[in-house]
């Protein structure tokens, strides 16, 4: 297992899944983002990713005589239902405005979060139109596919219209077709010459489908090979586990953890640790990050000093057919 990236600054965005048949979408998401305050450092980052949960510990530290309040943002990447529809995706909590299950604790006590969301068609806020048909922003929530059945005719031509909307015949209940903007956020204080302690966790939304040995055929047509750094060695290792299962296919699971932008604290991390859990020892995994080291059957570790994040993780498990 090679890898010549990793990356780690706290902030979120969307990646584009590599599809395959009946595979289901990667919805990823990063770290914290601050508001830009020089006067900041982040010490210390520990970051924990399984296709069960993502988990993250920071330590922050004001280098200033006075207190700092700032507002802490977790922004979660775009959901957007033109990409997704008809997609299927595995959503952890499909019926709460918190789909992720995020939570937040700071200096050892939960923090209340804030929810701000939008929805957006066409580049046009359209938020307040749905809240005022009484149309829940949730795209993956019953409720939501359950309302846009209930508008009447005219109301549902015009929701086409604004590209709010979509269904293959006029007459056919809408599905969601906006994106869907989240973002969690709450005050944070950060003593005087003083430690702060956030840690969040929540479930990701990892993608799955089938894997077979097609991704190894020449030119890499499916782009696996390069996109997850699979080397010699682990092709060699998939190959056997392949036979094993019957030689058809492994289960796949892709996790996406997003970093890109930020540096907004001072300087570098002071330590950072990745343990990459695999959850089960007989499955497989390949990512791209040089200096990963076995320390246990199911968990890899990625450690560093005064580190400068560059770039994001792509995380790919192999798991036996159920």
């Amino acid at each position: 297992m090679r890898t010549p990236i990793a990356a780690f600054i706290l902030a979120a965005g969307l990646v584009a899944p590599a599809w395959a048949n009946d595979s289901s979408a990667v919805l990823g998401a990063g770290g914290i983002r601050l508001v830009p305050n020089w006067d900041i450092v982040l010490d210390q980052e520990d970051l924990y990713l399984s296709p069960n949960q993502v988990a993250v510990r920071y330590v922050f530290r004001n280098t200033t005589e006075e207190p700092i309040r700032l507002l802490v943002a977790f922004p979660l990447p775009d959901v957007d239902m033109a990409d997704l529809f008809e997609a299927p995706v595995d959503i952890p909590s499909p019926e709460s405005d918190n789909f992720v299950d995020f939570q937040v604790i700071a200096n050892g006590a939960p923090v209340d979060i804030q929810i701000d969301r939008r929805a957006i068609a066409q580049g046009i806020d359209r938020t307040a139109l749905l809240e005022s048909l009484a149309i829940p922003l949730n795209p993956f929530s019953e409720k939501t596919y359950a309302a846009l059945a209930a508008i009447d005719p005219s109301t549902s031509a015009d929701l086409r219209r604004l590209g709010v909307g979509h269904s293959y015949e006029p007459h056919d209940p809408l599905q969601p077709f906006w994106t869907l903007e989240t973002v969690f956020y709450w005050e944070q204080e950060f003593p005087p010459q003083a430690e702060t302690v956030i840690e969040h966790r929540y479930r990701p939304v990892v993608g799955q489908g089938f894997f077979g040995d097609y991704v190894f055929d020449p030119g890499d047509p499916s782009g696996y090979v390069g996109d997850y750094c699979i080397d010699a060695s682990t092709q060699s290792a998939i190959r056997k586990r392949l036979q094993q299962s019957g030689g058809d296919y492994l289960i796949e699971h892709r996790l996406s953890y997003i970093l890109t932008t930020a540096r907004n604290w001072q300087g570098k991390i002071g330590r950072f640790r990745l343990i990459i859990d695999k959850s089960d020892p007989s499955w497989l995994v390949s990512l791209c990050l040089d200096g990963l080291k076995k320390i246990a059957p199911a968990q890899f570790e990625f450690t560093a000093t005064d580190y400068v994040p560059d770039g994001d993780i792509e995380i790919l498990y192999l798991s036996p057919p159920r």
